[in-house]
C-alpha cells in the first residue's frame, strides 16, 4: 500500500500539467501539479471573474468577482451560510476544513470580526494560491493550519460552535473525510448545540451520495439537506444537539442573522428551501466506515442492484 501511494504521488509530481481548454474570454494565469492536486487559476475578462480549478474546466473549487472580491461568487458557497440559522447564538469559535480560494473564511470573518477561526488545509500550494490570487490572508483571529483535516480534528484541543467541511473537490472525495468515524470525531469537537455544514457535490458526480446521507444520519441526532438551484450541489447541515429545528424558527433566525450581520445573500430564501433528511432515505445505502473502502462500496452497490 505504501509503495502504491508513493507511486501515485510520484506520478502526480512528474506527469505533465493537465489544464483543459479555455473559453475565448479566459486566460490562465497560474497552474501547478502540487503534491495533492492539479491547481489552475483562470481569469475571465468578460465576466470579470477569477477561478481556481482542477483538471476539469467546468468545475471550479472557488472564485471571486474581480471588481467585488468580498462578495461570494458561487451559489454553493452562499448556501453554506444558511447553516448559521440553525445555531441559536453567534458563533465564536469556528473551524473550516478545506480552504479552496479562501472565499468562505474571508466572507465569514468580514461579517463576524469577533470570531476566532481555524482553517485546516492539507495543501500548502493551495494556501499560496489563495494568498496570491484571491486576497486571502491570516490575521490574529484567523489562522490556517497546514494539516490533513481529519488529523486536525482528532488533535484539536478546543471545541467549536460551527464547523464547515469543504474539502470535497467536485467528483473527487477524500474518503477518510466521509466515514462514520470521522463524523463522530467532528461531532465530539462541537460545543453544545453546535452545527456542522458540508458542501456535497451532486448525485450525478458523487457515487457515494446515498451512503453519505445515511452516514450523516447515523452520526448526528438531526440532519437537514438543501439543494442548489444553479449548481446542483447539496448542503448538508448536521446538529450536535437534540433540539429539532422547525422551518418557522429557522427562517426567523435567518432573518435575524441577515439583518444583524448585514449579509448580502438571501439567507431567508435558503432557509425556506431546506428539507429534513427523511426526504432522502435509502434503505440499501451502505454506511461509510474506515474499514469499508470505496471498492467495497462499488461491490455492495452491484450486489444490491435488482
Amino acid at each position: 500500500m505504501v509503495r502504491i501511494f508513493c507511486l501515485l504521488v510520484l506520478c502526480s509530481v512528474l506527469s505533465p500539467l493537465q489544464g483543459a481548454a479555455l473559453e475565448l474570454s479566459e486566460k490562465q494565469i497560474f497552474e501547478k501539479n502540487s503534491l495533492y492536486q492539479y491547481i489552475s487559476v483562470v481569469e475571465d475578462s468578460v465576466k470579470k471573474e477569477r477561478y481556481v480549478r482542477n483538471q476539469k474546466r467546468e468545475y471550479a473549487q472557488g472564485g471571486i468577482y474581480l471588481n467585488a472580491p468580498d462578495k461570494l461568487l458561487f451559489e454553493f458557497t452562499q448556501m453554506g451560510f444558511v447553516s448559521l440559522a440553525f445555531l441559536d447564538r453567534d458563533p465564536k469559535d469556528v473551524l473550516f476544513v478545506g480552504l479552496g480560494a479562501g472565499a468562505m473564511p474571508r466572507y465569514f470573518a468580514w461579517h463576524y470580526p469577533e470570531a476566532v477561526i481555524d482553517i485546516a488545509e492539507i495543501d500548502p500550494d493551495m494556501l499560496a494560491v489563495a494568498q496570491k490570487y484571491f486576497y486571502f490572508k491570516d490575521n490574529e483571529r484567523m489562522k490556517t493550519h497546514i494539516e490533513d483535516g481529519r488529523l486536525f480534528v482528532k488533535r484539536a484541543k478546543k471545541k467549536y460552535d460551527w464547523i464547515v467541511l469543504d474539502a470535497y473537490q467536485n467528483d473527487y472525495i477524500p474518503f477518510h473525510l466521509t466515514t462514520l468515524e470521522f463524523l463522530k470525531e467532528v461531532k465530539s469537537r462541537l460545543k453544545d448545540d453546535g452545527v456542522v455544514v458540508s458542501n456535497i457535490t451532486s448525485t450525478f458526480r458523487n457515487k457515494f451520495f446515498d451512503s453519505m446521507v445515511m452516514t450523516y444520519k447515523k452520526a448526528f441526532p438531526h440532519f437537514y439537506i438543501l439543494k442548489g438551484r444553479k449548481s446542483g450541489n447539496f448542503i448538508f447541515i448536521a446538529l450536535a444537539g437534540s433540539k429539532i429545528k422547525d422551518r418557522d424558527s429557522v427562517e426567523a433566525r435567518a432573518r435575524k442573522v441577515q439583518s444583524a450581520r448585514k449579509f448580502d445573500i438571501d439567507l431567508e430564501d435558503f432557509a425556506s428551501r431546506y428539507e429534513p433528511a427523511e426526504a432522502y432515505e435509502w434503505g440499501r445505502a451502505k454506511i461509510l466506515t474506515d474499514d469499508f473502502a470505496p471498492v467495497n462500496l462499488y461491490q455492495h452497490q452491484r450486489s444490491a442492484a435488482p
